[in-house]
């Protein structure tokens, strides 16, 4: 004979289904940040009529999509008028730490290639390698609308942990350093502002460095910063005194991550290091935010960009195929850390 449930059984089915809808809140966040619903908030229009004819939106279902993102906490719902919370207020694209750009690359480009997890866990490679055989960021250099969207994606998610790496005691007050891969310059502005002694250099594709260059202008820092495009699996600029790889390696398999630690190790002049700041997989996964934030990261490299996160075991690995030792590891926010490594042979 069937046995009921047990209170536990019918917790743990409840928390399941809860898991399996989580899609909902993406999709319902991203066009809440593609209809600027947080800036047109803020500037005053807050009942849902007038939010409908400001967005171009049918008023009724408008009304609905504000009701889900009141039950997600982003803002309150009150007799047809609306105010934003604390995080609804991070959608604002004008926030000091807003992730409207971010919303809206995760709930489009990234949820595209997503769609297709299956593929890439049969067959260990991206997406857009098995349908379009594109390597790493080849589809942004076709498409400058994407490409943009990007940069601003991962600026906003810099800057949660930018200040935090600045005053990290790896970095040295004077001297050269450079951001490889640094896209619009997030990091490094915040580098160049925290240590006005240091000089700066950042190293991306074309597509990054108009943005860059106008970011360094208005951090204040351009005077002291150099923007250069190019490919950091070819020779670069140097001699540095630092080279800054933060998110970078995660993207490249792990021949394509030696070949780009080598680069940064050619660049380096002496006594210089190698910072690379990263989510460091743990060993044993538990359920716990960091885990499930560094977990996801993890399969979004898979089916993106044929990444991947790594635990410390694996990045010695690849430092050493590198020649470069790890020196010490400091926490950072965001479930980052930063791996500081220096020339084997300068050891």
């Amino acid at each position: 004979m069937q046995t009921l449930a047990t209170g536990q059984e019918l917790a743990a089915a409840r928390h399941l289904v809860e898991l399996i809808g989580g899609n909902w809140a993406t999709q319902a966040i991203g066009v809440a940040a593609r209809l600027e619903l947080a800036n047109h908030v803020a500037a005053g229009i807050k009942d849902v009529d007038s939010l409908a004819r400001t967005c171009g939106c049918d008023a009724s279902a408008l009304h609905r999509l504000l009701r889900g993102l009141a039950s997600l906490g982003l803002l309150r719902l009150e007799s047809g008028r609306c105010s934003l919370t604390a995080t609804g207020e991070l959608l604002r694209s004008d926030a000091p730490l807003g992730l409207n750009a971010h919303a809206q690359w995760w709930s489009g480009q990234a949820w595209n290639v997503w769609s297709d997890l299956m593929g890439s866990v049969r067959t260990g490679q991206s997406a857009r390698q098995r349908q379009h055989g594109q390597k790493g960021f080849d589809h942004l250099e076709v498409d400058a609308e994407s490409a943009h969207l990007f940069h601003r994606s991962m600026a906003e998610l810099t800057r949660l942990v930018a200040v935090d790496l600045a005053g990290s005691s790896a970095l040295p007050d004077s001297g050269v350093v450079m951001d490889l891969g640094g896209g619009h310059g997030e990091l490094l502005a915040e580098v160049l502002r925290a240590r006005p002694g240091l000089q700066g250099v950042l190293f991306d594709l074309e597509h990054a460095v108009a943005g860059a260059l106008e970011h360094l202008r208005e951090a204040g820092v351009a005077e002291r910063a150099t923007a250069t495009s190019g490919d950091f699996f070819a020779a670069l600029p140097g001699p540095v005194d630092v080279v800054l790889l933060k998110s970078v390696l995660h993207d490249w398999s792990d021949e394509d991550a030696v070949r780009i630690l080598q680069r940064a190790r050619g660049a380096l002049a002496p006594k210089g290091r190698v910072l690379v700041i990263e989510r460091v997989m743990p060993e044993q996964l538990e359920d716990r935010p960091e885990h499930r934030t560094t977990a996801r990261s993890d399969l979004n490299m898979l089916v993106g960009l044929g990444g991947r996160e790594r635990t410390a075991g694996d990045y010695d690995s690849l430092l050493r195929s590198a020649g470069l030792s790890r020196r010490r590891t400091i926490p950072a926010a965001a479930a980052f850390s930063l791996i500081e490594a220096h020339v084997l042979d300068r050891e």
